[in-house]
C-alpha cells in the first residue's frame, strides 16, 4: 500500500469512517505530485510559476477568441442548461472525427468508432482501464509519466505497472519498450504511450515512430493481443520538423487484427480550454465491424452513465460552434506559435549550460515541458527555488525537475533558466 494512503489510514484509524472504508477506500490517496506541488506554487511562486500544464500570457490563461466569445454571444438557454447525451453531442463527435482525419493523413478513411466525449483525458484513461484491465493485469508505461496513472492503474484497477526507461543514452528507448512487451508472459498485452510526453516534452521522430509501429506489428504477428492506448493530450504542439506530426493511433490504425488501438485526446490543450474538461475516446481494430464499434461505445457509455452521467453541455456547444468559425484554425496556430517561440528560446538558453554538473536536461522537442535530471535531491531543489526565489517547479521521484515553459512569458525564459541553475549550484553543490 502506498505510504500516503497508510498515513491517511492511520489518521482515520479510530473513526467510524475507517471501519466502513472499502478496500479501495483504504488504498486511495491524494498524491504529493504535480497537483499538490502546483497548489503550493500558486501560494508561494510570486515570480515564476512553471508547474502546471497551462499556457499563460502575462499571468492570464491563453485562449481563442472564437471560443471565449461564446460566453456572451450565441448561446441559448438550451445550449447551457440541458443535459448532453451520454456519449456527447453528436455534431461535436462527428466534427472531431472529421478534424482528426485532417490532422492525421495516415488515418485516411480507415474505419474507427465515432469519438466518445469524455470529461477530459483523465476520464478517458479511467474508462479504458475499467473496460480492459482486471486486478493483476499488467500495463506497460514509460518510466516518465503523469502521476494520475498510479491512481488509475494501481489503486483503482489494482493492475501491475511495468515501466520501461523512456530514454537510453539520451535517445528514445524503443528496445526497452520491446523488452517490456516480451516480459509479459500472457498473450494479452496492454501499453500506454504518451507523446508529446509529460513530463519530458518528447515526441518520436518520424523514423522512431515508424520503428515503434513496425515493432508492435511484429509482436502482433507473433501472437500478442495488443491494447495500445495513445495518450494524445498535447497533440499538435510539435516544434521540430523531424518530429512525427501524426498520432501513433493513425499510424497503427488497421495495422493488424491483433492490435486494438485506443486514442485519448482532448480540446483541453489542443484548443486551450483546460477548464472545459472535454476529451474524446476513439477505438480502431482492423477486423471490427460498425456494429462491434457501436457495442464497444455502448459499454463505455454504461461506465459514463454509472459515474458522471454525461459531460458538460455548454462546453461542448461552445467548442463545436468555435470549430465552425473561420478564425478558429488561425487562432490555434497563433497560440501554438507563441509556445513554439518559448520552446526555441528555452533550447537556446539551455545550450549555455551543457556542461553543468548538477542539472542535465532530457531530450525535448514538443509539448509544454522540459525536464532535468538532478545530480541530487530534486525535491530539495524545488523547495529552495520556491522559498528563496518564488519560482514554482515540479519534482518527480526525487530525481527529476520539470519546468513548464508554456506558462512562462518569452521575456522571462532566460531569467528562469539562469535562476534554476543558480539554485542548483546553491543546493546540489553542497
Amino acid at each position: 500500500m502506498n505510504p500516503l494512503a497508510e498515513e491517511l489510514n492511520e489518521i482515520l484509524r479510530n473513526s467510524l469512517a475507517f471501519e466502513l472504508l472499502s478496500d479501495y477506500g483504504k488504498r486511495i490517496y491524494f498524491p504529493k505530485g504535480i497537483i499538490s506541488q502546483s497548489n503550493e506554487a500558486k501560494q508561494n511562486a510570486y515570480k515564476y510559476n512553471a508547474t502546471i500544464g497551462v499556457a499563460t500570457e502575462k499571468g492570464e490563461a491563453m485562449g481563442l477568441n472564437s471560443i471565449f466569445n461564446g460566453f456572451n454571444s450565441y448561446l441559448k438557454k438550451s445550449d447551457v442548461l440541458s443535459y448532453s447525451p451520454t456519449a456527447g453531442e453528436l455534431n461535436l463527435r462527428k466534427k472531431w472525427l472529421e478534424q482528426m482525419r485532417e490532422k492525421n493523413s495516415a488515418l485516411g478513411n480507415k474505419n474507427c468508432s465515432l469519438p466518445i466525449v469524455t470529461s477530459g483525458l483523465t476520464h478517458s484513461i479511467n474508462l479504458v482501464a475499467e473496460l480492459f484491465l482486471d486486478k493483476g493485469d499488467s500495463i506497460i508505461i514509460p518510466d516518465m509519466y503523469w502521476d494520475n496513472y498510479d491512481l488509475i492503474f494501481t489503486e483503482q484497477r489494482e493492475a501491475n505497472q511495468i515501466a520501461f526507461e523512456l530514454f537510453k543514452d539520451n535517445k528514445l528507448n524503443i528496445e526497452g519498450l520491446e523488452q517490456a512487451i516480451d516480459s509479459v508472459k500472457t498473450k494479452k498485452v496492454a501499453l500506454l504511450l504518451n507523446f508529446p510526453n509529460n513530463p519530458t516534452g518528447y515526441t518520436p521522430t518520424v523514423e522512431e515512430a515508424n520503428t515503434i509501429s513496425q515493432m508492435v506489428i511484429k509482436k502482433a504477428d507473433e501472437g500478442k493481443k495488443l491494447l495500445i492506448f495513445v495518450d494524445d493530450a498535447y497533440f499538435g504542439l510539435f516544434f521540430e520538423e523531424n518530429v512525427c506530426h501524426q498520432s501513433l493511433f493513425a499510424l497503427l490504425a488497421d495495422a493488424h487484427k491483433n492490435i486494438l488501438m485506443v486514442k485519448g485526446d482532448a480540446a483541453t490543450k489542443e484548443d486551450m480550454v483546460w477548464g472545459f474538461r472535454v476529451g474524446f475516446l476513439t477505438f480502431n481494430n482492423k477486423e471490427m465491424s460498425g456494429q462491434q464499434y457501436e457495442a464497444l461505445v455502448q459499454k463505455a457509455m454504461g461506465s459514463i452513465r454509472a459515474t458522471i452521467s454525461s459531460s458538460s453541455k455548454p462546453a461542448q456547444t461552445i467548442l463545436f460552434e468555435a470549430m465552425k468559425n473561420s478564425h478558429y484554425q488561425k487562432e490555434k496556430e497563433e497560440g501554438v506559435a507563441k509556445i513554439k517561440r518559448r520552446y526555441h528560446l528555452m533550447k537556446k538558453t539551455l545550450a549555455n549550460y551543457n556542461d553543468n554538473e548538477y542539472l542535465k536536461f532530457l531530450p525535448f522537442n514538443s509539448g509544454y515541458f522540459m525536464t532535468f535530471t538532478c545530480a541530487k535531491d530534486a525535491e530539495k531543489l524545488r523547495l529552495h527555488l520556491l522559498n528563496k526565489y518564488g519560482i514554482g517547479t515540479i519534482s518527480i521521484k526525487d530525481r527529476y525537475l520539470r519546468l513548464a515553459f508554456s506558462s512562462i512569458d518569452l521575456e522571462d525564459i532566460e531569467d528562469l533558466v539562469k535562476t534554476v541553475y543558480q539554485g542548483a549550484q546553491e543546493v546540489l553543490g553542497k
